[in-house]
């Protein structure tokens, strides 16, 4: 285990860290990589953080999907 700042890389996928921030520990966190398949969009980090990448992804491809829809249902775009 050991402590480090943000800013993982490919070198740091697999390693299990300790990471200390204003909001808390992230104690015994794996650092692993995801990749969003719509857009290929990677990311390297906990999975904390590669949770919130994947939500927001999600959230962010539905909102530009619904608003791809209202345009065309408008006769737009």
């Amino acid at each position: 285990m050991s402590d480090v700042d943000e800013g993982f890389t490919e070198e740091d996928i697999g390693r299990i860290v300790t990471i200390r921030r204003n909001d808390g520990t992230y104690v015994e966190a794996e650092v692993v990589r995801v990749f969003c398949p719509l857009c290929t969009e990677e990311f390297i980090g906990t999975k904390r953080d590669a949770g919130g990448f994947i939500a927001g992804h999600r959230a962010y491809h539905e909102h530009e999907n619904m608003s791809d829809m209202i345009a065309e249902s408008m006769g737009g775009v």
